[in-house]
């Protein structure tokens, strides 16, 4: 509910991030690049795929378990309230049907929802990957690189920015522009899917733990127990994503710096290479996508997530 009520109140913000990734910032420059955005966007469509897949294979289950435990005689209660007896076959069948598609079509526009903002942190890294890749051939030119510096017939040193001033110049500045816009690209994700994100949190330790919690008292051999591990995976996999894609940023840009002291720095000017420390101090903190502007959405996050979830797991299944 929350990040669809995002999507909706925050359309404007949503559609303006996506004109972001359109723009001529963010947009390919050279063959890496374009061999790094289809290998994303590759990696999208796989994860959308699976989760689809996995939302399709917990849906069908789902549907059967009631239907078995019913042939059973056992009693099966549904998860909506119907003003009239559910028990009679014709009547029961038309409900389980209802709840399945009804149920089936709300996880497939959670999922796709989820898959959609895991988008957005992909595409973070795929745009560090790219600036990593131009800091580290900043100084590169059509001719063949000079591993030092050139020297004049006459014993003057001529420096790669001197020869090239306006092209190295130039490309300093997109980088630096590319970087600011990758920093509030991030930012503005935290800001439009914040909330969203505080309650999916919540949410997934809660619905893990109860899952769990379920499991532990239901036969190995039944449907429903199926269903419910299928359930629990769909849970661990959603939280996993988001933590995972956001280490991903966290460690690309971390290695910004790095990238940049690859390039060939030692051809340049010493006032150029100040306009790079400087570069090298701005990009120094590095990116770290967060929940409620405190919680990152990292891997170790994922571990507390899931250690939180069995303590309480542990106290419920102790009362």
């Amino acid at each position: 509910m929350g990040k669809q009520f995002a999507f909706n109140i925050k359309s404007s913000k949503v559609d303006h991030i996506v004109s972001v990734v359109d723009g001529p910032i963010f947009a390919p420059q050279n063959q890496y690049h374009v061999d790094v955005m289809k290998r994303n966007a590759r990696e999208m469509s796989v994860l959308l795929t699976v989760s689809h897949v996995g939302v399709l294979s917990c849906g069908i289950l789902w549907t059967i378990f009631p239907a078995v435990n019913k042939l059973l005689g056992d009693d099966v209660q549904f998860t909506a309230y119907f003003p009239f007896d559910t028990s009679q076959s014709m009547i029961f069948s038309i409900i389980q049907i209802y709840m399945s598609i009804l149920i089936a079509v709300q996880a497939y526009g959670n999922v796709t929802m989820d898959c959609t903002i895991v988008a957005f942190y992909a595409q973070v890294r795929t745009q560090l990957q790219m600036l990593r890749f131009n800091l580290e051939h900043l100084a590169d030119f059509d001719e063949t690189k000079i591993d030092t510096i050139r020297t004049q017939s006459n014993g003057s040193i001529v420096y790669k920015d001197v020869v090239n001033r306006e092209r190295m110049q130039t490309r300093l500045v997109r980088c630096v522009k590319h970087y600011q816009l990758i920093v509030w690209f991030c930012n503005e994700i935290e800001i439009i899917f914040g909330e969203a994100m505080v309650v999916m949190v919540l949410v997934t330790a809660w619905v893990i733990c109860m899952t769990m919690y379920k499991i532990v008292k239901l036969s190995i051999l039944s449907v429903e127990f199926l269903s419910m591990v299928v359930y629990l995976l769909c849970m661990l996999s959603q939280f996993f994503i988001y933590c995972f894609y956001g280490t991903q940023v966290i460690v690309e840009s971390e290695h910004i710096n790095e990238s940049l002291y690859s390039c060939d720095w030692l051809a340049l000017t010493p006032r150029f290479r100040k306009q790079l420390l400087i570069m090298m101090q701005y990009c120094t903190r590095p990116l770290a996508p967060r929940t409620a502007y405190i919680i990152p959405m990292s891997l170790e996050t994922y571990i507390s997530v899931l250690r939180f979830s069995y303590t309480l797991f542990t106290f419920l299944n102790r009362k």
